[in-house]
């Protein structure tokens, strides 16, 4: 299909609305419930006018009785030098009665957990709006807490374009120490403050082209799962869409690294697009497979740990090669050995040692292990019922493979738009360091935490997800980013 529909338009939401109407055949989409999104290097100064629309459109006063919030974590953020909280909170309390939520649990990186979603919620209590100041996990918060407390007006203001997470209707949340994507509301506004996004450190900005990239890994993974029964959401449009994000990445995607007004603006601008795609598609499939595993998983164990989290993005960057790699090897192997489809249904209670006992270390209680468990479970259940689907999906693997092959990139180009960017590539390249160690058990373990399919699950149950197994797709990672780094 071709959509007249350019990443121009993304601020002209009823546009998008109607393409997504247009393309909806089975009545599947989500309705996009954002009301405003701005991307500009003067969207503060629109704030208050913004606050004062959406607050009489929610049937609330626009002047001083009017309670906002502004909700932020502790760190600094600079905008052309000075600091942008206060003047964020300068501009709301000129117009309305407005109160800062500064939240802080002692970690370098704010966690979603239940203590401070509880204390956001706490915060938010009585207020007529939240204006959420800063980056993917104080966006999400908010998010939660405004459904909490009932608030009508949450605004966000985007301040690096690390994630894509502004402009959907979900939030990642920690559940007993595993990370979960939960439904949730539609922030009313996001206003991306460019000049905020460019003078961004740079390794947010990268981390936020890391998780662009999965757009050319997670989408097999999507595909893959609705052939064989895990998943009923496949749509072409939003796939369509997705391929909008990617438009000139090869020009653009250098000045990145460069910290490039223009460039970074542009990151912004497919970040939200990619926000939209996931938020009216009502589930994040379409761009998280593998690659966030990998993430989720070390987020898992850094919390375990004590430990500090890295950035969302620049893991599901090195996450995409991995997943990529992944294919690549599942492939190789197809041709090699052959796959007699009667392998891929072992009993499903068989694998219950084995999960739990991946995760024993991490946890000794157990809670992790029982948690993952269940949700694998749950998994293999579906996968066994829809046996006659998934054999005659490998009947045709000439076709699976093909049609899986469209959506995406191979491990190669992946590493090498990554290495333009100035973006991380390898697990060595990640700030905390992961180890070799730590990346080998992570990448070995990641399916077993989350109810999505994925090719992690492919090559377990068809038994090549062995020591070995593992071995062989880092062995084309590090290959893959060789091959980057010499420019090839």
């Amino acid at each position: 299909m071709s959509l007249d529909i350019q990443l121009s338009d993304i601020s002209r939401l009823d546009r998008i609305r109607e393409v997504l109407a247009a393309n909806d055949p089975r009545g599947q989409f989500t309705a996009l419930g954002m009301q405003d999104l701005q991307i500009g290097d003067d969207v503060l100064d629109a704030l208050a006018g913004i606050t004062g629309h959406l607050l009489v459109a929610a049937g609330r006063s626009d002047d001083r009785t009017a309670r906002v919030v502004m909700m932020a974590d502790p760190v600094v953020i600079l905008r052309g030098g000075q600091p942008l909280k206060p003047a964020v909170m300068a501009r709301l309390d000129a117009r309305f009665t407005t109160t800062a939520a500064i939240l802080d649990d002692g970690h370098p990186v704010l966690h979603a957990d239940e203590p401070i979603l509880a204390e956001a919620a706490a915060a938010a209590q009585g207020a007529d709006c939240i204006v959420s100041v800063g980056g993917g996990t104080i966006t999400d918060i908010a998010k939660v807490a405004a459904e909490r407390a009932d608030v009508p007006v949450h605004i966000v203001i985007q301040t690096a374009a690390s994630v894509d997470g502004y402009t959907d209707n979900f939030a990642v949340v920690l559940q007993n120490g595993v990370k979960k994507t939960l439904p949730s509301r539609w922030p009313d506004a996001v206003l991306t403050d460019t000049r905020t996004v460019a003078d961004a450190p740079l390794v947010l900005n990268a981390s936020g082209f890391g998780e662009l990239l999965s757009m050319y890994s997670a989408p097999g993974d999507w595909f893959l799962s609705c052939e064989m029964g895990l998943d009923d959401t496949f749509a072409p449009v939003l796939i369509e869409l997705l391929s909008r994000c990617g438009d000139g990445i090869a020009a653009w995607s250098g000045g990145i690294a460069r910290g490039d007004h223009a460039a970074c603006s542009r990151l912004a601008t497919a970040l939200a697009l990619r926000g939209i795609v996931t938020g009216v598609g009502g589930t994040t499939a379409s761009l998280s497979g593998m690659e966030h595993l990998f993430s989720h998983m070390l987020d898992m164990v850094a919390g375990e740990k004590g430990t500090a989290t890295g950035l969302h993005g620049a893991q599901v960057g090195v996450g995409s090669v991995i997943r990529a790699a992944a294919w690549e090897e599942f492939c190789a192997r197809m041709e090699e050995d052959g796959l007699d489809t009667a392998r891929l249904f072992p009993g499903v209670e068989s694998f219950e040692p084995r999960v739990r006992a991946a995760f024993s270390e991490l946890d000794p209680s157990g809670r992790i292990g029982a948690e993952c468990w269940s949700r694998y479970r749950t998994k293999l259940g579906l996968w066994h019922a829809n046996r006659s689907r998934i054999e005659a999906a490998f009947a045709n693997w000439v076709a699976l493979r093909a049609r899986h092959d469209a959506l995406g990139l191979g491990s190669h180009a992946i590493a090498a738009c990554l290495h333009r960017a100035g973006a991380a590539t390898r697990f060595s390249d990640l700030e905390p360091l992961v180890d070799a160690e730590l990346m080998r058990w992570v990448v070995a373990n990641c399916q077993f935490m989350r109810e999505r399919g994925s090719v992690a699950d492919l090559l377990t149950l068809a038994g090549w997800w062995d020591e070995a197994g593992v071995a062989r797709v880092l062995a084309r990672v590090d290959a893959a980013c060789a091959a980057a780094e010499r420019g090839a």
